[in-house]
């Protein structure tokens, strides 16, 4: 069956985005009404809702009691940087014993072996996948997902220092957000005829040749839900989210592909919700919604034309290139829905990847690397709420400044000790990149793990920088990264560009809290208007552009000019 025309498929995924984005941001608003300080109210059509409350509430009083978590004991934002580090050094020793004695645990079905990324999903065991990767990949985003409503009261606070309780709010993001929506994903997916087991961890079929081949399986469906979902990223299989056990058809590609976006444009326009002013979230999802729907575009056009490395002809053969650039791409996808995805990937922490992106055209790749730029647009669940809000106060502080109004938002006045934070959130990406990326394009090892030369091989080293510094974790391939300096600098870059920003956007909610709020007047910057979308559009894109310009001009710029070679 032949595929519809680009246009339709892009109309389709980003009609059914919005509408998604509108009911998950209502429900999202919802989970964390309270916890929010909010006087937010369900819309008359969604009031079911509340109905939930009788199935979640003791689910989460029990794990209250079994944890010792009191709900009710509130946290300055000193308290909810020392919660997130304390709750995620958990994680981690979590993963690092499962993943160190995982040949000594139960469920050890290890089938195969590869070396293209830092690790491959098939080095683990089905045990790992299920109490180790998969439980950290709830936990992670629920660190985010937590840190939403803390923020949220630094703004419908007044003179209030207190935030919350990060346990508490984890334990909501679980029970409320990951759990649900995970499990109805998975339930497509089985349904599509992805794999789902713990039982036997491989599958021995018989090759063509009559050969015997152990071919890898394990969760598949469950973790693929709560990778997409979760923004996550990774996988059981090497290959990804292109073989057939964790993405078996196009439907299953859609859904796993509207959920990226979904669950964190969804927090954007929960936003509005929290703090009284709806309109403001509209506003604020149509700015970054812009960027993300001009860039897939782009992505979309590169992958749709053809591939000039291609553009071959030898004994009098050629390659067809009719439907477009298909190399590393699945055929029942086709090079629009992996376009789609690709874009989704590296505009939210999602490392996840349906194709193997240092195929793609130089106006793809480009594409991939400047949604990067902008710190991956939506970025991650909750998190990407709190880094989008960076670009958003620095817009209002800019914006009043232009006008000659006092810096304000939402109420709060904004004064250099919150703008100093912002800016180090903000520059936290740039720095994380660009000085790691100076050493390594003169450092032997590391410029021998390239497998291109020239303008593709300087953009194979950008990508995994700004994969690493953005909490992303896809690779444009071709990159030989699993190396001691590789490993040790990308290691480096995702501790410090997930901590860093986290710790001074609390500190900047913290200030907040404790100011007095001032009522919006004349003197106010209106904040929902189409003049502030188009600034905060432009301070975005700006910003993106000066500093990591001369960086892309290296890479899929300088290989687009040179005539994509």
């Amino acid at each position: 069956m032949a595929s519809p025309p680009p246009i339709v498929e892009y109309a389709v995924f980003f009609t059914l985005a919005v509408v998604l984005i509108f009911l998950v941001g209502e429900y999202l608003a919802w989970v964390y009404r309270d916890q929010a300080n909010s006087n937010y109210e369900l819309p008359r059509l969604l009031t079911g809702l509340q109905r939930l409350d009788s199935v979640f509430t003791p689910i989460e009083n029990a794990i209250y009691r079994l944890s010792g978590i009191k709900p009710k004991r509130e946290m300055t934002w000193r308290g909810q940087v020392k919660a997130v580090l304390v709750f995620n050094a958990f994680i981690w020793v979590l993963l690092y014993v499962v993943l160190y004695f995982q040949n000594v645990l139960p469920m050890n079905f290890v089938a195969s072996n590869t070396n293209q990324q830092h690790y491959s999903g098939e080095n683990l065991s089905v045990f790992t996948h299920t109490f180790a990767i998969g439980i950290a990949m709830f936990l992670t985003p629920a660190t985010g997902l937590a840190l939403m409503p803390a923020f949220a009261r630094a703004f419908n606070n007044d003179e209030d220092p207190r935030l919350g309780n990060f346990y508490e709010n984890v334990v909501r993001g679980v029970v409320r957000f990951l759990l649900p929506f995970s499990f109805v994903i998975a339930l497509v997916l089985m349904a599509e005829g992805s794999v789902q087991t713990i039982t036997s961890g491989k599958l021995t079929a018989e090759t063509f040749t009559m050969g015997v081949q152990n071919i890898r399986v394990g969760p598949h469906a469950g973790i693929e839900a709560i990778k997409m979902w979760g923004t996550n990223g990774g996988g059981i299989n090497g290959a990804n989210a292109s073989t057939a056990f964790e993405n078996p058809t196009p439907l299953s590609n859609l859904v796993l592909t509207l959920a990226m976006p979904v669950s964190t444009f969804c927090a954007i326009y929960a936003w509005g919700a929290w703090v009284g002013n709806r309109s403001h979230g509209i506003a604020l999802v149509a700015a970054f919604f812009v960027i993300y729907a001009a860039l897939t575009g782009v992505a979309v056009i590169g992958e749709t034309g053809p591939n000039v490395a291609m553009e071959v002809q030898e004994s009098g053969l050629t390659v067809d290139q009719t439907a477009g650039n298909m190399e590393s791409k699945e055929t029942r996808f086709g090079p629009t829905a992996s376009a789609i995805w690709g874009l989704s990937t590296t505009g939210t922490t999602n490392g996840g990847v349906n194709s193997m992106h240092n195929s793609w055209t130089a106006l793809g790749a480009f594409s991939l690397l400047f949604a990067f730029a902008t710190n991956n647009i939506s970025n991650g669940v909750g998190t990407g709420l709190l880094n989008v809000l960076m670009y958003v106060i620095l817009t209002a502080f800019i914006g009043a400044l232009m006008i000659g109004r006092r810096p304000q938002y939402l109420g709060k006045k904004l004064e250099w000790q919150e703008m100093r934070y912002v800016f180090v959130a903000i520059l936290a990406l740039p720095v994380l990149v660009l000085v790691p990326l100076a050493h390594a394009v003169v450092y032997q090892p590391a410029t021998d793990a390239m497998a291109n030369p020239g303008f593709r091989g300087f953009a194979e080293i950008l990508y995994e920088f700004f994969s690493a510094s953005a909490n992303n974790g896809s690779g444009l391939e071709g990159l030989g990264d699993n190396t001691v300096y590789y490993n040790l600098v990308d290691g480096a870059q995702v501790l410090l560009g997930r901590y860093v920003p986290i710790t001074v956007q609390l500190a900047i909610a913290g200030l907040l809290a404790g100011k007095k709020t001032s009522p919006e007047s004349r003197g106010s910057l209106d904040t929902d208007t189409p003049a502030f979308v188009g600034l905060l559009i432009g301070i975005v894109i700006i910003v993106s552009a000066l500093v990591f310009l001369p960086a892309l001009v290296f890479g899929p710029i300088g290989e687009l000019l040179s005539g994509g070679i």
